[in-house]
Parts: structure tokens; sequence; C-alpha cells
């Protein structure tokens, strides 16, 4: 059963979303930790190539929380209609069923 009416799907997304960009911003902030500790403590190529490690994890990290934050602000503004699978949530329109291709133009139809 459905309760607090047909917007509370996209309002529990949007809490949903900023939980996870506060986990994200998190993992981030202990990823920046663990590499500044790892750059004092191993300054030989080893050390560095698990540094450069660390900064393309903590990018992507960074890059997914981007991401999140605005798919929370995209279910905020969210309208009626089904979702699309994928991290985006592309709408899809009213149009149903399957479109038959036509050469005539979209005034001639």
């Amino acid at each position: 059963m459905l309760t607090g009416g047909p917007d509370a799907g996209a309002a529990d997304q949007a809490t949903a979303l900023r939980a996870l960009v506060d986990r994200l911003d998190d993992t981030a902030g202990l990823l920046a930790g663990i590499r500044a500790a790892v750059a004092a403590a191993w300054d030989d190529p080893a050390g560095e190539a698990v540094t450069a490690r660390l900064d393309l994890v903590g990018r992507e990290v960074g890059r997914l929380a981007d991401e999140a934050a605005r798919d929370a602000t995209r279910a905020e503004d969210a309208v009626p209609g089904m979702r699309l699978p994928g991290l985006t949530g592309t709408r899809v329109t009213d149009r149903r069923g399957p479109v038959a291709p036509s050469l005539a133009g979209p005034h001639e139809r």
C-alpha cells in the first residue's frame, strides 16, 4: 500500500540519494587521509603508484557523489512517469506501444 501520496517515492529517493552523497563524501575524506599517510611513509616508486591509485579512486568517489547529488535534485523536482534504468533516470514520453517507421514527415502523418 502506498502512503504519502504519489510524490512520496520521489521524496524517499531524494532522501536516500542525499544519504549516499554524505557517505561518499565521508569516503572521499578517508581516502584523502590514507593517501596523505601513504605519501608521507612510502616515498619510493611503489608508494607513488599506490598514491596515484588512491587519487584515481578519490576522483571517482567525488564524481559519484556529484552524480548522486544531481540525481537527488532531479528526484526532488520529479515529475510523474516511468523512469528508464540507469543512474540518470531519463523519463520516457507518454507515447506507448510500437511505432512503425514511416517515410512521411511529421506534418504529413
